[in-house]
């Protein structure tokens, strides 16, 4: 069996080369050295050394960098060793220096595995197809799982997505049979280190199992979720759309009119006499102006009838009024103002990479959202507009404009601008306009996000430090797709294509799985937006060249199956071509477990 995160080949030196000069770089690097690559090589590629987080990187045990300056050329990566290395990392801010580098080292080494950072996910589905070897991770993408998980304040399922298919991982009771796809682990049964077992044979003796979910992004939830849990949420979001239409003055004004209708029905059928029907029939009419005078009425139906029409023409303006405010507002951009939540939602503060990933991952969730932005011609405004979620524009600094984006009947406030400064100061007027709200703040720095979460009871999180393991892993394990949490130990989900001449081809899907250490979730059979997922696979259906497995697997039980999977076409000394990893679609805090 392999050993945990090492690659299927005779190659027994680990050698990572990371180039980028940034604070990721610096958290890769850390994760790496805490995910147990003490006895690897790690060499970082820098454009500059007097970039201010080079010298924490030369500080860090086992670390080699090499200056290359902008150029780039062959001469600053070969003397980086990417040449036979086991991966390497392309983690620069820009998305066209990194596709850039990429091609060189693949020019260079066509086999090593590439972690390519880019935020346009859509070209990194294309560069897949060009690079086969190449995984590509979108910082921001990887991080927003984690920062809505703890602005919604709850243990939230953790979802990953596939093509054609969105997991989530639960407790047994948590979800209907019929979209259990496999356990993960049963409590009691123990396994060989003497914890729970973990992916036992039979998927009704776990405790905590893989099941699918509907791939429309409102109702990942869905099928997993009880029947009685679904309606109560439909409830909920009921009642949360009809808070969103009414807004606090249009609610008074209207419940003047209701109570001057109600009032002038009762009055009507008492002191005038008449019956129910004609009693509605005249507060009706005489509310909405419309009362006809009648000299021969006694003096308290003319009482009643001239105060109901007086009172119901000076309200109805009011109404009126109320209503074309709200329509005209140019505060909130995008969406209609009747969709403005304004309780038990979310606001969001800055809208740039991180912040749009997080806006759309709780619309997704189906939780309210409103979005904090200074200006609407960026682009995460235009595209939470687009998404159908409002967006407040002004600073956010401003008390002002936090209790229109309605803070102070929010849920959660979630800062997330590029600035440590602005994010820390919206927190604080946030806690001055709702004393009890859920803070979430996006800080780089350490040592003050410390401070702060200990002197104000905030979630302080570091996009680059939620991030990096998952890189770290992608650079150890190339096809993994998620890792999902079991207690002190971890299971990896995994693609792993069947390479020519395997020991797999002609061989049923069975005879890969092991208790304890893989299970098989599924096999894509075909090539490109053409694939089939077969969901779950038959034990007996035999295996082809070029199909994609889904695996479940402990770290030696992906080894094993990357050796089985792997071609035997390569010659001895020469690592096999990586199967090309897909890229990850949803990540929680879970996760990141070293």
């Amino acid at each position: 069996m392999t050993s945990a995160g090492a690659t299927p080949s005779v190659r027994r030196t680990q050698r990572f080369v990371i180039c980028g000069d940034n604070l990721l770089t610096l958290r890769i690097v850390e994760a790496l050295r805490r995910q147990g690559s003490t006895a690897s090589e790690i060499v970082v590629v820098v454009a500059d050394r007097t970039n201010r987080y080079v010298p924490m990187i030369e500080a860090a045990a086992g670390v080699r960098v090499v200056e290359g300056g902008r150029s780039d050329d062959d001469r600053t990566f070969l003397a980086a060793g990417v040449r036979g290395a086991t991966a390497v990392a392309l983690v620069d801010r820009e998305d066209v220096t990194n596709i850039h580098r990429a091609l060189r080292v693949q020019e260079i080494d066509p086999d090593v595995r590439l972690v390519v950072r880019l935020f346009n996910t859509r070209l990194g589905r294309r560069i897949e197809q060009i690079l086969p070897t190449a995984t590509v991770l979108s910082v921001s993408e990887t991080a927003a799982p984690s920062f809505v998980n703890q602005a919604i304040g709850r243990n939230t399922r953790q979802h990953v997505r596939v093509p054609d298919r969105t997991f989530v991982v639960a407790g047994r009771r948590e979800v209907r049979g019929e979209a259990v796809v496999c356990g993960l682990a049963a409590n009691s049964q123990l396994g060989a280190r003497g914890g729970p077992l973990l992916l036992p044979d039979a998927a009704g003796t776990a405790d905590f199992v893989l099941a699918v979910a509907e791939n429309r992004a409102r109702a990942t939830d869905q099928l997993s979720r009880p029947r009685t849990e679904r309606v109560r949420n439909v409830v909920d979001r009921l009642v949360l759309r009809l808070r969103g239409t009414l807004t606090r003055r249009l609610a008074r004004a209207t419940l003047a009119l209701v109570g001057l209708f109600i009032l002038g029905t009762v009055a009507f059928a008492t002191a005038g006499g008449y019956g129910l029907g004609d009693a509605i029939y005249l507060a009706v009419l005489d509310s909405a102006g419309a009362a006809q005078p009648d000299t021969g009425a006694s003096v308290a139906v003319r009482v009643i009838q001239g105060f109901v029409t007086v009172v119901g023409i000076a309200i109805i303006p009011l109404v009126t009024a109320v209503v074309v405010e709200s329509a005209v507002s140019g505060r909130v951009v995008g969406v209609a103002p009747r969709r403005m939540p304004r309780r038990d939602h979310v606001v969001v503060v800055g809208l740039g990479n991180v912040g749009t990933r997080i806006v759309t991952t709780l619309r997704d969730r189906g939780v309210p959202v409103v979005a904090v932005e200074r200006s609407d011609d960026t682009v995460g405004a235009s595209a939470a507009a687009r998404a159908g979620v409002p967006v407040v524009l002004g600073d956010a600094t401003r008390e002002r404009v936090l209790r229109e984006a309605g803070a102070e009947d929010c849920r959660a406030l979630v800062a997330v601008t590029s600035d440590d400064a602005t994010n820390l100061q919206a927190a604080l007027v946030g806690r001055s306009v709702q004393r009890s709200v859920r803070v979430v703040l996006r800080l780089r720095d350490d040592d003050l996000a410390a401070r702060v979460g200990r002197s104000m009871d905030a979630i302080s999180r570091s996009v680059s430090y939620v991030a990096a393991p998952v890189f770290a892993a992608a650079l150890r394990d190339g096809q993994v797709l998620a890792t999902i949490p079991v207690g002190r130990r971890i299971l990896l989900m995994a693609e792993v294509t069947v390479g020519r001449a395997s020991f797999m081809a002609g061989l049923p899907v069975g005879a890969l799985v092991e208790t304890g250490a893989v299970r098989v979730v599924g096999v894509y059979r075909g090539a490109g937006p053409d694939a089939v997922l077969e969901l779950p696979p038959r034990p007996r259906r035999r295996l082809k060249v070029g199909d994609r497995l889904l695996v479940v697997a402990t770290r030696g039980g992906l080894g094993t199956v990357l050796e089985r999977c792997a071609s035997r076409s390569v010659r001895v000394g020469t690592a096999p071509p990586t199967p090309r990893a897909v890229l990850p679609r949803d990540r929680s805090d879970g996760m990141l477990a070293p």
